[in-house]
């Protein structure tokens, strides 16, 4: 007899969400680094972290890189209800706040905004779903869900 899991919908919502998040913004990044991308295919003017990446330092451009990719890898390890989805969320988080550190800083230097990217808010909204994701990942595997 196959053995039998017990497949939570509430887990599947939150790694759906998280992973469409995540992809967004990984889908940004590589527009972001591929120039013949962004000339093939131009996206709205409030798409694109391009300008983000041009001004952002390198120690933050590499935490946001980290955040963005393992927050996918997490997600979907999520859905796939795997318990590894624990500990790469919680890289995704950790990798998350010094993009948060970054996005401070410059809005105490009254950078608030480049190319329409509200640099809190990006960076919040970064930490915040990493911190979501892992936490409910954590709370699933301490009930056994996987």
């Amino acid at each position: 007899m196959p053995a039998t899991t017990r497949r939570n919908a509430l887990m599947t919502v939150f790694g759906v969400v998280g992973f469409f998040w995540f992809l967004l913004h990984a889908v940004e990044y590589v527009y972001a680094r591929y120039e013949a991308l962004q000339t093939a295919l131009p996206l709205p003017q409030h798409l694109g972290l391009s300008p983000l990446f041009d001004a952002i330092p390198q120690w933050a451009g590499i935490a946001l890189t980290a955040c963005i990719w393992l927050g996918v890898l997490g997600a979907i390890l999520l859905v796939l209800q795997d318990r590894a989805a624990v500990l790469i969320l919680a890289l995704t988080l950790l990798a998350s706040l010094p993009v948060l550190v970054w996005a401070a800083l410059s809005f105490l230097e009254g950078i608030a905004s480049l190319g329409g990217v509200n640099l809190p808010m990006f960076a919040g909204g970064q930490v915040t779903v990493a911190l979501g994701l892992w936490l409910y990942a954590r709370t699933a595997r301490r009930h056994n869900l996987f």
